[in-house]
């Protein structure tokens, strides 16, 4: 599943979504543009933690609502293929993991993760100005 997915096709972060976000806050507001992906950074982290966490206890209840807390955020900062492997990862904790499917993908999510995070802490450092 690994090799297919996600799609590389979808960059790791769209740059359109990130685009249309500082747009809604406008150029005069850069600093709540700036906290918002600060907050994404630090949560996204905290959220795969729960996930790595609840799939090692078999917590599905949990695994489904951080794999689905994820995909949104992840979806509203324009990571892209992370918010799609968190919507498979979301789905495969709603049917139970059954099949080994939350275990091929949690690699996958934490890849994802550490991939977005890299690209919007450097798009951060650009807001900044640093």
């Amino acid at each position: 599943m690994a090799a297919s997915f996600p799609d590389s096709s979808l960059p790791v972060v769209d740059r359109l979504a990130l685009d249309s976000l500082i747009e809604m806050f406008g150029d005069d507001d850069m600093e709540a543009v700036i906290d918002l992906l600060d907050t994404f950074l630090s949560e996204s982290q905290k959220q795969v933690n729960a996930i790595r966490t609840s799939f090692d206890t078999g917590d599905m209840a949990t695994l489904h609502r951080m794999a689905h807390s994820l995909k949104s955020s992840s979806a509203t900062f324009g990571a892209a293929r992370l918010s799609a492997v968190c919507a498979r990862l979301e789905q495969a904790a709603k049917d139970g993991c059954s099949g080994g499917g939350c275990a091929e993908l949690l690699p996958v999510v934490l890849d994802e993760q550490q991939q977005a995070a890299q690209v919007l802490a450097a798009e951060r450092a650009t807001l900044s100005g640093a």
